[in-house]
């Protein structure tokens, strides 16, 4: 068995920088040792249990946070220890993305079908799970007992938002994803957490109908979202145009050929361009909110466009590839359709040169005429196509991100 010890070592394996700061754990790898061995002797202590457990409210759902490192770090090390045990791994969207595609560019017929779980988090019973993990023997007893003490405070579902939630899921969902791959016809599935996807060698109706029985034997779910197509053959005469949403992209399915392959474009989702817009008014709201000459918040609406049009480093962490980066071409590199950028600029012109006599439109007179002019200069299409890199750090990017976070949420 893998050692699932909470020793000061093991939990400063798994500390970032932004936690060493977060929690002050100091200045150098000897104090950040003397800190986490005063964690460590808490969590091992033969009465510990999780207490301290907050909930906020996010778009409707309740989510489960704690503020106190020992119970934070407690977490963090059984997820760690979870995935390790069961070898769960991360789902990687760009991956899952990319054979979509080149599956979707082959000439033969197939059905597609798209799932989207309703409440994931919510529909997996707590109780259960920690009865399974008992059974399979593989978690440290006092992991379990731990696991255990979070029963009274998350209302016997999976509390959604604490770290061991992720790999949890994982777990429940395994069988799951086996019992949906053994079904006759399935082609291709994958699943980002709860949105489902399925590429079938058969018509739709035949695996829908066994995707719909396996879901409801395990009481799963699904919101009114679903997709499902058939997609003839290029050989077929009929002519084919569909259309749809997965993993932020949008795939247009096209029955004309290019060589042997299935013309796809593919561009952004309509959440995607949803969430872009709506960061863009955030950010010229925030400008309209400061006296007109403030040289900080002018330079701070130019940065908020420019990374919402360029690309950034997605944390100060690295990979053994170098540095993580995201932004308009790093999260949306299938694109290959890069007209959809130019939507953007349009956007911003309009929202700014608004001629309505309401709450926007007055807020927008308060941007002066030339800061306008320098925002529209910024280019969408030329920042995905140049790959304009913009070497932010942690602060910077804190404040940049400031007034795009959701505030219609409340604390418990």
């Amino acid at each position: 068995m893998l050692r699932q010890d909470f020793s000061a070592k093991s939990l400063l394996n798994i500390t970032t920088k932004n936690e060493i700061i977060k929690f002050q754990l100091g200045r150098n790898r000897t104090e950040y040792l003397n800190e986490l061995e005063k964690v460590s002797k808490s969590i091992e202590t033969y009465d510990f249990e999780i207490k301290n457990i907050k909930t906020t409210i996010i778009a409707g759902k309740t989510v489960y946070y704690t503020d106190e490192p020992v119970e934070h770090y407690c977490l963090k090390k059984i997820s760690y220890d979870l995935k390790r045990l069961y070898k769960i791994t991360t789902s990687n969207r760009d991956e899952i993305s990319e054979q979509v595609l080149r599956i979707l560019e082959t000439s033969s017929s197939y059905g597609i079908i798209r799932v989207d779980i309703k409440s994931f988090y919510e529909s997996i019973n707590y109780e259960r799970l920690l009865s399974k993990l008992y059974d399979d023997k593989l978690l440290a007893s006092n992991s379990n007992t731990i696991l255990q003490s979070l029963s009274s405070l998350v209302s016997n579902s999976l509390p959604r938002g604490l770290s061991i939630s992720p790999a949890l899921s994982e777990i429940f969902m395994r069988n799951i994803d086996n019992l949906i791959r053994s079904i006759p016809g399935v082609y291709y599935y994958s699943r980002y957490v709860d949105d489902i996807f399925i590429l079938s060698t058969r018509k739709y109706e035949v695996v829908k109908e066994n995707l719909d029985k396996i879901l409801k034997e395990h009481s799963i779910q699904t919101n009114n979202k679903t997709f499902i197509k058939n997609i003839p053959s290029l050989s077929d005469s009929e002519k084919t145009k569909v259309s749809f949403d997965y993993l932020g992209y949008k795939y247009i399915v096209r029955s004309k050929e290019n060589g042997n392959k299935r013309l796809v474009d593919v561009t952004l989702s309509d959440d995607k361009i949803r969430k872009i817009k709506t960061r863009i008014i955030h950010s010229l709201l925030a400008r309209s909110f400061h006296r007109p000459n403030s040289f900080y918040q002018k330079r701070l609406l130019k940065r908020r466009i420019d990374v919402l049009s360029g690309n950034y480093p997605i944390s100060s962490s690295r990979n053994r590839n170098g540095t993580l980066k995201g932004g308009i071409y790093y999260s949306n590199r299938l694109v290959n359709n890069p007209k959809v950028f130019e939507e953007f600029n349009r956007f911003i012109i309009k929202s700014m040169y608004t001629k309505k006599n309401n709450f926007f439109g007055r807020a927008m007179t308060r941007i002066p005429d030339k800061e306008k002019a320098e925002i529209t200069k910024i280019c969408f299409k030329e920042g995905f196509l140049s790959r304009k890199y913009l070497d932010l750090n942690d602060t910077q990017m804190k404040f940049v991100k400031q007034c795009w976070k959701n505030q219609n949420h409340k604390k418990k």
